[in-house]
């Protein structure tokens, strides 16, 4: 067994929301699936549901305006001690908070006062594979087979901004095992959990002013899901977003749609994998290769901390 002590994936995030019934009218525009437990709203891709697992996203009712809650990062079962001891070991005090309920596991206060947990959970099921040599389309239209909702299949990745950039990196490898997978110089660092082959990244951390949620990014299975969900969510009246496009570093398919809240979501599909031969890097390229550039992908528009000081 590998006794690596590193957290496996991004598990699931929670946002404190002034309104609970306009979140729930977004996600489940997205594609989740909504439950409402002791006044949390939670969200859930449709493998959330069927593995029984904790909730992917968790929308808080209590606040003026919205704000990144917490952090989920899952963890082998038997990693849950170690974790625990490490962290006694960094000086940081581990205690279930209030609301803790919404995820089992352990929770701790990072540096800067957001609340993170570690939840015990069984890995990820590996993607099936894709053939080599698809059977051709013969006598039938695509078109036709590709005309349902778009629901994702897993919460991928999640990027938020820092105000102490390096120390936060710092803190995140430290504590939790994450590893730079790539940078892009000065602006965006992007992390990796497990081991052995695995996503580009599952976590980031984007200089800024202050502390904040950016954007969330959930798994599909195509480019046509990915165009199809831009439509799905402009269609709910959700108009306001960017893509489709290819990203840069991680080199995966995107389309970003503009929350209620001004920050974003991505859906997402055919992202880099690494491994532990990966050698990270610092880079000066542009965040994505199509379509044209846009300069508010990393200016105000697209990196607006909307969130309180």
């Amino acid at each position: 067994m590998d006794n690596v002590l590193r957290v496996q994936h991004l598990a699931g995030y929670g946002l404190e929301v002034p309104d609970l019934g306009v979140a729930e009218q977004f996600f489940t525009a997205f594609g989740l699936n909504a439950n409402s437990v002791g006044g949390a709203l939670q969200m859930q891709t449709d493998a959330g549901l069927a593995a029984a697992s904790a909730p992917e996203v968790v929308a808080l009712k209590g606040g003026t305006s919205k704000r990144l809650h917490h952090l989920s990062f899952a963890i082998r079962p038997e990693d849950l001690p170690r974790f625990e001891e490490r962290l006694h070991g960094m000086g940081v005090r581990t205690l279930t908070p209030p609301f803790g309920r919404v995820r089992e596991g352990l929770w701790f206060q990072d540096p800067w006062g957001t609340w993170i947990n570690l939840a015990p959970s069984a890995p990820l099921e590996a993607p099936a594979p894709v053939a080599a040599s698809p059977e051709p389309r013969v006598d039938r239209h695509l078109w036709q087979d590709l005309r349902k909702p778009v629901r994702p299949r897993k919460l991928g990745h999640l990027l938020m901004f820092t105000n102490d950039w390096e120390k936060s990196e710092a803190f995140f490898a430290d504590a939790l095992g994450l590893r730079v997978a790539d940078r892009a110089a000065g602006k965006v660092s992007f992390m990796s959990g497990g081991t052995g082959v695995r996503d580009h990244h599952c976590f980031g951390l984007i200089k800024d002013s202050h502390r904040g949620f950016q954007h969330s990014s959930f798994h599909v299975g195509s480019l046509d899901e990915i165009g199809l969900g831009g439509l799905q969510m402009h269609k709910a009246g959700y108009q306001e977003g960017f893509g489709v496009g290819r990203h840069a570093l991680a080199s995966n398919l995107f389309h970003y749609t503009r929350d209620p809240w001004g920050s974003w979501i991505e859906y997402y599909s055919d992202m880099d994998k690494i491994s532990e031969a990966w050698v990270s890097k610092d880079w000066n390229d542009l965040p994505y290769i199509w379509p044209q550039w846009a300069p508010e992908f990393w200016g105000k528009e697209m990196n607006a901390n909307l969130e309180p000081r």
